[in-house]
């Protein structure tokens, strides 16, 4: 296994600015995956995040009952639960869903393992973990069926909030930067709605 010097740490790498969004300049691919993959043993107890977000995320959600959502980068699989709990029928995929996890998949969400238009909607609160936001947009408008929505909860930016911790890897200015890049890649937002929990930011759909 290859070890990084400190100063080479992934946490430690510069980010790269390019207009209202800004990139952690990761020397390979390899290297972002290990560091994505390593935030899952470092967060500590998800019994309370678990509980409140389930709740809070289900009663924000849009009207999803009867359809198929797929949930991006979902971890240990809070937001599957939620969705299953607004009536949708959901699945996740996270680098490192841990161990004998029934409700999320191992699979990168640049790569997503299934076939077109598999799914009614998709959702994600971890575009700040991004690597390639055109090769996430891309795959996320492959696996939608027409008619298709992306919901994105996305975190207050640097110039909103308190900006990118120890794992983001991607992170805008501005909420409105983040939406004005998808936009260029295709994609068209709707409804959008502030929160504050578990952190401050906003839940947009895109069409």
């Amino acid at each position: 296994m290859r070890i990084l010097r400190r100063k080479n740490r992934p946490k430690d790498l510069p980010w790269k600015a390019e207009g209202g969004l800004s990139r952690r300049a990761y020397p390979d691919y390899a290297t972002y995956v290990a560091h994505q993959q390593a935030k899952l043993a470092r967060a500590g107890s998800f019994a309370d995040y678990e509980r409140d977000y389930r709740a809070a995320l289900a009663a924000r959600l849009p009207d999803v009952r009867g359809r198929s959502v797929l949930c991006l980068a979902a971890r240990l699989g809070t937001e599957v639960r939620a969705f299953r709990d607004a009536g949708a029928r959901a699945v996740g995929v996270d680098l490192n869903p841990g161990s004998k996890n029934t409700d999320v998949l191992p699979a990168d969400f640049h790569r997503l393992p299934f076939r077109n238009a598999a799914f009614d909607a998709a959702f994600s609160n971890s575009l700040d973990h991004a690597l390639d936001l055109a090769a996430l947009a891309a795959e996320t408008r492959r696996i939608l069926s027409p008619g298709g929505i992306f919901i994105v909860e996305a975190v207050a930016g640097s110039e909103e909030g308190p900006g990118p911790g120890s794992y983001e890897s991607f992170f805008w200015k501005r909420v409105g930067d983040l939406v004005g890049a998808l936009e260029k890649l295709g994609w068209r937002p709707g409804r959008r709605v502030p929160f504050t929990f578990p952190w401050g930011g906003d839940q947009i759909v895109f069409v």
